[in-house]
């Protein structure tokens, strides 16, 4: 008899834990989502230009300069060059790849080889202790002190140059006649220009660790021209690193197991150009869902129908279990009512779905609670960036 009191005790212990774990049934889906951009151009905007405009084609005494192991090099090839083509060229496919502007325009691109950009603006009147005689810069001085000091800060040509270009006050480095020449014979409205492109790197190799890297860090400046009202709108900095790393015992084995150096520069050349891309457009992302699966009979189909796409399909078997006595379906069919929601477009009622699965038991069950209230952020945020993408996309 105690044995079969044994016996009938873990059969029962068994069946409660069961009961107990029923939400730990979860599965995930990808799915394809929009995201706004970091920068927000005008709807306005949807006729581009785009210019390579690189001031730093030379090879520069700086940015040639890299380490391997602890040894500090100079390289004989100019690979920041290749790379800031590689850079750009990818940069046009990705933007095209979006399909945000209307128009995208490729410009010839300008050559400074021999020539030197110089500033010659006085600055002292914008940095008077005195506020009372100091002069308050405008939107578009502010971009030319920026762009110069970041051109001058960052380019130092290991060659001589014969020729020079001084910085426009208002406008850089074009002047007002090529901006108007720019709209008048493309019909642009605004004008992105590759004012720079430099790549540091690096090989390295932490003993203590028995850790190989290399590291790829990208300089760029982007200025940002309104041809509608011919104003210079922004200019904007960037730095990118691409960063790779293997385990290996000694430096030898990590210099064969890490990529080739001119290889990794022009790989990180490539996901610049597509992080920048990305960074003035909306676009397309794959992010991933959870779900809960179930064991009840009528709610074994709705894995094949998530699989199909089939949401409304599904979302009215969830439905109809809201009534059930077992509340853990019911806080999972609420739950993934959210999802089909959210997969249909309508963030509000999934949110509101969501919200009432947490309810069912509140903080009382942790994993649920978890889940549902990453959830609802991530929906929160979802929410958020609709409304970014309505101004985004403008009437379009």
């Amino acid at each position: 008899m105690k044995n079969r009191a044994v016996f009938l005790l873990g059969v029962i212990t068994l069946f409660v834990f069961a009961s107990c774990n029923t939400l730990y049934n979860t599965k995930t889906i990808d799915i394809e989502i929009i995201e706004p951009s970091v920068l927000t151009i005008s709807p306005e905007f949807r006729n581009i230009a785009v210019q390579y405009n690189n001031v730093n084609c030379s090879p520069n005494k700086y940015l040639n300069q890299y380490e391997e192991f602890g040894t500090q090099k100079t390289e004989e090839e100019n690979s920041d060059s290749i790379a800031s083509r590689i850079y750009f060229e990818n940069c046009i496919s990705e933007l095209n790849n979006q399909a945000f502007f209307d128009t995208l325009l490729t410009l010839q691109e300008r050559n400074y080889s021999t020539t030197k950009v110089l500033d010659t603006i006085n600055y002292t009147p914008f940095f008077r202790e005195d506020s009372a005689t100091r002069v308050t810069m405008t939107t578009e001085q502010i971009n030319v002190f920026n762009s110069s000091y970041f051109l001058q800060t960052n380019t130092s040509s290991v060659q001589s140059k014969s020729d020079s270009l001084i910085m426009h006050p208002q406008f850089g480095l074009y002047t007002p006649e090529q901006l108007q020449s720019i709209r008048n014979n493309t019909g642009a409205n605004l004008l992105l220009s590759l004012d720079f492109f430099g790549a540091s790197d690096g090989r390295f190799f932490y003993r203590q660790f028995e850790l190989g890297s290399e590291l790829v860090t990208n300089w760029t400046q982007w200025s940002f021209y309104d041809l509608i009202k011919m104003k210079y709108v922004l200019a904007y900095s960037k730095t990118d690193t691409v960063k790779w790393m293997e385990y290996s015992s000694s430096q030898s084995k990590a210099d064969d197991l890490l990529p080739p150096r001119t290889d990794a520069i022009y790989n990180a050349a490539e996901i610049s150009a597509e992080n920048f891309a990305l960074s003035i457009v909306p676009h397309w992302v794959q992010v991933q869902r959870m779900y809960y699966s179930s064991g009840h009979v009528e709610l074994q189909q709705t894995d094949e129908l998530i699989q199909n796409a089939q949401w409304k399909e599904a979302a009215q078997l969830w439905d109809n279990q809201l009534n059930n006595k077992n509340k853990k379906i019911v806080a999972k069919c609420m739950y993934n009512l959210g999802l089909a929601c959210e997969m249909e477009g309508d963030l509000e009622a999934a949110l509101a779905w969501v919200v009432k699965s947490y309810h069912i038991f509140g903080p009382r069950n942790e994993l649920h609670a978890e889940n549902c209230m990453q959830y609802i952020r991530l929906l929160s945020t979802r929410q958020a960036d609709m409304k970014l993408l309505e101004l985004q996309f403008g009437d379009q």
